[in-house]
């Protein structure tokens, strides 16, 4: 498989390893943050999807699905209910559980690697 070429049906075939640049991939426009998404990889079942994303403005939001985030540029805040407040820069990482409710500010050059997974189907990406 050519570089930056994503495997979105799960396929275990070795030639379809996703390699490449973390901002190289195809994109689409991300319409819910006023954005856009590159999907890496996504699972025959749809229970796993790996991706870039870049998204601008804020949101309060009762997380979909579990995720694990790595922020590739600009910083995102959060107010998690119940919880503390903080905020993500390059090179810092996060998990969120699926449920949790939050709030959330984004630079306008906020961009993360995400790894999203669900019990039931991925439903952000």
């Amino acid at each position: 498989m050519p570089s930056s070429t994503p495997n979105t049906t799960g396929s275990a075939d070795p030639s379809a390893i996703p390699y490449g640049t973390w901002d190289s991939f195809p994109r689409e426009p991300f319409e819910m943050y006023n954005g856009w998404k590159s999907i890496y990889y996504r699972s025959e079942n749809n229970k796993i999807a790996v991706g870039a994303i870049h998204e601008i403005g804020e949101g309060h939001l009762t997380w979909p699905e579990d995720e694990f985030l790595i922020v590739t540029k600009g910083w995102i805040k959060f107010q998690i209910q119940d919880g503390e407040d903080f905020e993500l820069k390059q090179g810092d990482i996060m998990f969120m559980k699926q449920g949790q409710v939050i709030d959330f500010q984004m630079s306008d050059d906020f961009t993360n690697i995400a790894v999203f997974i669900s019990e039931d189907k991925v439903s952000i990406i």
